[in-house]
């Protein structure tokens, strides 16, 4: 006979009912088995250490229980998330007050960082404490503490960044592979104001614009990002999507419906439905979907697409291309400023000034010379926008791919048409990689 819990087999009899080696009830079909079920029987055989093998844990999850795909798929978030070591950590804490703030933190943490709802992640906190024998001190959702303060959207609204199409930017296509399905995350951003509710007309006019992917930290969006359609599997993480429309007219809620799929057509994220709230005069929205770690990205071309309030579909692309950041040390000789649309011009044709009109000031772009490289890098080009206020105007992060002979690399922040930018002084900071020299100057919109 084989025991469909700890998997163990021996010569029994048709009328044995009970494992000789875990004890599990034999009578019980696997499709009586949940997740608490399966974390208090393997505490109980293994001890608390094994929630230090979350895979194993994860493992027999898989295996036992039977059907709950939302909730196999919440466990999986909170698995990459850490929550079985934080699990673990409670097991060991003697003092109750102690696990009682341990508790709300787990929560927090995986509202943070695994970008869960409060009412997903409490009860994914919930489903553990069951599971490791501390239901005392099971959550709800009105627990959060009102004091603490709401998640906010970057500052950066409007404007995208774009790396210019020069030689140094890698176009580098290869056909994709199914990517490591493990524990994704994915995050709605709240906004600041409380749910609004919207009239029919408003939202029957919701159309987007345009729509972009950058990839970020998983802490937040307010992280730096590598922005464009280009990432190396060794150091992409999350995913983020930004779309964008026009002003809207007043406050409303929003549902953003959007999924990634690979070349062959398959959704690896499946259909995501991202709901939250704007502000009137909003004109972008964010949403994210990954890893907090690098490494599980496979290489290929990813497809998004992504529809607003029932609008029309989008639909962008990146690729996920081999390699990790070097951070060399190059020296910058020199950084000049200029202003084109989306495509910058040609090396004569550029006109450098530090001076550009509010009227005919689009994409302001940075410039940067090197001394020519010997070999082939791959690294980032650092950039921050600051206005005279001292509030950061843009924080991004571009990839670029320097090729031997190459002496310079430029990237452009602003928009494709004039008008947008503010008069008034910029300051800002560049630089490549992260052991590099700085530079730091201002340009003047007048």
């Amino acid at each position: 006979m084989i025991c469909n819990v700890c998997k163990k087999e021996w010569v029994g009899v048709s009328g044995d009912t009970v494992c000789p080696y875990c004890g599990a009830n034999l009578d019980k079909d696997d499709r009586q088995h949940t997740i608490p079920g399966v974390i208090a029987f393997l505490v109980k055989k293994e001890g608390a250490d094994v929630l230090l093998k979350p895979d194993t844990v994860m493992s027999y999850i898989s295996d036992l229980v039977k059907g709950s795909d939302r909730d196999k798929k919440l466990i999986r978030v909170g698995s990459s998330n850490g929550i079985f070591q934080k699990a673990h950590a409670l097991l060991t804490e003697p003092k109750q007050s102690r696990r009682e703030v341990m508790v709300l933190d787990i929560r927090q943490h995986l509202m943070d960082n695994a970008f869960l709802s409060e009412e997903n992640a409490v009860a994914l906190v919930n489903t553990v404490l069951e599971g490791i024998g501390l239901s005392s001190l099971r959550l709800t959702v009105k627990s959060q503490k009102k004091s603490e303060p709401a998640p906010v959207k970057p500052p950066v609204r409007q404007p995208k960044a774009a790396t210019a199409p020069g030689t140094q930017h890698s176009t580098q296509k290869k056909p994709a592979q199914a990517p490591v399905n493990a524990s994704p995350q994915q995050k709605k951003v709240p906004s600041q104001s409380k749910p609004v509710q919207q009239s029919h007309s408003a939202q029957k006019q919701f159309r987007l614009n345009s729509i972009s992917t950058f990839e970020y930290d998983g802490s937040s969006f307010s992280s730096r990002k590598v922005q464009g359609p280009l990432f190396l599997k060794g150091e992409m993480r999350m995913i983020g999507i930004l779309v964008t429309y026009d002003p809207v007219p007043q406050g409303m809620n929003v549902s953003l419906d959007w999924e990634i799929c690979r070349q062959d057509g398959f959704s690896i994220t499946g259909k995501i439905h991202g709901t939250g709230s704007i502000r009137q005069g909003d004109t972008d929205f964010y949403q994210g979907w990954g890893w907090n770690v690098p490494g599980n990205w496979q290489v290929g071309r990813y497809t998004v697409k992504a529809s607003m309030n029932g609008s029309n579909q989008l639909v962008t692309y990146f690729d996920v291309v081999e390699g990790k950041y070097d951070n060399p040390h190059l020296t910058m000789n020199e950084v000049k400023l200029f202003s084109a649309g989306a495509v910058p011009p040609e090396l004569k044709d550029r006109i450098y000034s530090a001076v550009f009109s509010s009227h005919q000031a689009r994409r302001i772009y940075f410039e940067i010379t090197l001394p020519k490289m010997n070999a082939s890098v791959y690294t980032t080009m650092n950039y921050k926008i600051t206005k005279s206020s001292g509030e950061i105007y843009a924080n991004y992060s571009v990839p670029i791919r320097f090729r031997s002979g190459d002496d310079r690399c430029w990237t452009g922040f602003g928009w494709d048409n004039p008008g947008h930018w503010q008069k008034g002084r910029y300051g800002y900071e560049i630089s490549i990689g992260e052991v590099n020299n700085l530079f730091r100057g201002v340009f003047d919109i007048v």
